[in-house]
């Protein structure tokens, strides 16, 4: 499903076609001075934008299935670890400092945020809060090396369920790594074709919003403001996220 703030860019977009429409309509009463808000540029910042949104959509589609590619490994880590916090604790000989350091490795394993992150429709925050998360689970998967090794190193650790042997988690760790790439190779598409899109409608200096907004108040100007043309125009809205 899409986002609120992805549907949100697709509705300007639509709006500038809408808008597009209605001045056909208007017809040759139309006729502003200033050529940036001739139909013709209208047009075509609406080819250019709908093409930086599709591009958003289908490099979305991949960086969507890698997080849940990723979600299928790690979330029942939380659940795995308990379980084999029993297993060690039952081998013979760990000692109370052996399994403090455990659970030291299990509770970074777990990499609990206290504040979840939130998506930003802002491209900086949502750089910097892809950037921490990706972090969080690099450092995770970094941090199971840290419990293959205490496993390996501890005498008598010979477990005879597959689930809690050394090389189950030696496999996991492959899977970790394998899925944390995946979501970073995936983003980078994804990211640069937002931030394209993004400049198209809000951050160059003629973005769609503004030079939309200007051809409605032109609009304005000439139109009655009794008549359903004016009315029609008026509901057409565009906002910058």
């Amino acid at each position: 499903m899409a986002s609120s703030s992805e549907v949100g860019h697709a509705k300007n977009i639509a709006n500038l076609n809408l808008l597009n429409t209605n001045i056909i309509a208007v017809g040759t009463i139309y006729n502003p001075s200033n050529s940036k808000l001739l139909l013709t540029n209208l047009q075509s910042i609406y080819t250019n934008s709908f093409a930086y949104q599709k591009s958003v959509n289908d490099s979305l589609a991949p960086y969507s299935v890698a997080v849940d590619g990723r979600e299928v490994i790690f979330k029942p880590l939380n659940r795995e670890l308990t379980k084999l916090r029993k297993a060690y604790k039952a081998t013979e000989g760990v000692t109370q400092v052996q399994l403090e350091d455990f659970m030291t490795i299990v509770r970074k394993l777990k990499g609990v945020r206290k504040t979840p992150i939130k998506e930003s429709t802002n491209q900086e925050e949502a750089q910097v809060n892809y950037s921490t998360s990706q972090m969080s689970f690099d450092q995770r998967t970094n941090n199971m090396d840290l419990l293959i090794s205490l496993l390996q190193n501890t005498p008598n650790y010979n477990p005879n369920e597959t689930e809690y042997k050394t090389a189950t988690y030696q496999d996991k760790k492959a899977q970790m790594l394998l899925k944390t790439q995946a979501v970073a190779d995936t983003y980078v598409p994804l990211n640069n074709a937002r931030s394209t899109r993004n400049n198209s409608l809000y951050l160059s200096e003629d973005n769609l919003v503004d030079i939309a907004n200007k051809a409605k108040d032109y609009l304005f100007t000439i139109l009655d403001s009794d008549s359903a043309q004016y009315k029609a125009i008026s509901k057409i809205k565009f906002k910058k996220r």
